[in-house]
């Protein structure tokens, strides 16, 4: 029999309250999900359904109101060192070079410089960024800094990349081409990296990226849905078949 993939992060029965002026509001309630070695999964849903909370929570940024975290099979507490995130909105210090913010990340792991250095430049590389290693963000196009972005969180080589809705303030043609370069990346299983959580609102992204696709229903934000995505890829957007899951997963929206 053929072993059944390490389930990498299981989220258990959580739910997260925040006290706001108004009082206490639910933000997830219940929320059950598993994401195994070797997966991109992708959830989807409406503004204010708790994605980036939810995302945060597996990074160990925010603590659980209920239920709990287990990486590997152990409760994760603070901060998930084999975890890395990748935010929409590039999160690049301005003062910093290409290849310094890269670098950032590996100040607390890798002690020497030249092994931190040469890390940071295999990673530009990965994301096509060669040349630019001493152009600041100001320098950058907004597909160029969301590549430093991935390159700095693949540089830590983590177990589990988390990904917070990075291609929506990009162009068309950025999104394009950096959608194929993360599946690209995910699917070298030369490359550590290999279990992906992405947060997107866009039905079609989560389709073209995803094996398995998680709805989220809002107010609280509890599952709604959970569809494997039984295409081959490359995906086309025109495809019947890629249009019944755009169908199923609006529906569940919906």
């Amino acid at each position: 029999m053929t072993p059944q993939p390490e389930i990498i992060i299981d989220v258990e029965n959580v739910s997260k309250k925040f006290l706001l002026p108004q009082g206490e509001v639910t933000i997830l309630e219940d929320i059950q999900l598993q994401a195994q070695e070797g997966e991109f999964i992708v959830i989807v849903g409406p503004s204010g359904a708790g994605k980036s909370t939810l995302l945060r929570m597996m990074n160990g940024l925010v603590i659980p109101s209920a239920g709990r975290i287990l990486f590997r099979g152990k409760p994760t507490r603070g901060i998930n060192m084999e975890t890395a995130m990748v935010f929409q909105n590039f999160g690049l210090l301005p003062w910093l070079t290409v290849l310094q913010n890269v670098e950032l990340g590996l100040e607390n792991r890798v002690k020497e410089l030249d092994r931190r250095r040469e890390r940071a430049q295999k990673y530009i590389g990965k994301v096509g960024l060669d040349g630019y290693e001493e152009a600041y963000p100001r320098e950058l196009s907004g597909g160029m800094k969301q590549r430093v972005g991935l390159a700095r969180a693949l540089a830590v080589e983590p177990t589990l990349l988390l990904m917070d809705e990075p291609f929506s303030s990009l162009d068309v043609l950025s999104s394009i081409n950096l959608r194929n370069e993360l599946l690209d990346i995910w699917s070298d299983r030369d490359n550590v990296v290999n279990t992906v959580v992405l947060v997107t609102h866009i039905i079609e992204e989560a389709v073209e990226l995803a094996d398995r696709i998680v709805i989220l229903g809002s107010r609280p934000g509890r599952i709604a849905g959970n569809i494997r995505v039984n295409i081959p890829r490359p995906r086309q957007k025109r495809d019947p078949l890629f249009l019944e899951y755009v169908d199923e997963v609006f529906s569940l929206l919906a």
